[in-house]
């Protein structure tokens, strides 16, 4: 009776939702400090909150296997990224992290909404 449809809004941030994202971002960061680099640890950390946080805003679309592959290869990206490229060790406010968080997560979330009108279009052909 109260199941929800791809078209219903929910309320995705719950607080026990953003529990799970802190929770899910601190380990990176100590990992990686112990293995001596706290650089890749704070981006590592970044790319998870707004990893889960972009998922969590396209939550409607989960049934879908597309959503998964498209969550996997944007996750497999983030990986690649951390471990390919020199983070700085420096340590920085978080006002100055803020940027990149928030370009990281448009691209996230664009994708997602852009892959969602591709097979929304992809839907519509296939009727005729």
């Amino acid at each position: 009776m109260n199941e929800i449809t791809d078209n219903q809004p929910i309320d995705v941030f719950t607080r026990k939702w953003l529990l799970v994202v802190i929770l899910c971002m601190v380990p990176p960061f100590p990992l990686f400090a112990h293995l001596g680099d706290p650089g890749k640890g704070r981006a590592a950390a970044i790319c998870t909150a707004v990893s889960m946080t972009a998922i969590r805003a396209c939550w409607n679309l989960r049934k879908r296997v597309w959503f998964w592959t498209m969550a996997a290869i944007l996750i497999s990206v983030h990986v690649f990224l951390v471990l390919l490229i020199r983070w700085s060790d420096k340590s920085l406010p978080g006002y100055a992290l803020l940027p990149v968080a928030l370009l990281d997560y448009g691209i996230v979330y664009g994708s997602f909404k852009l892959a969602a009108t591709a097979m929304e279009r992809n839907d519509g052909k296939e009727g005729l």
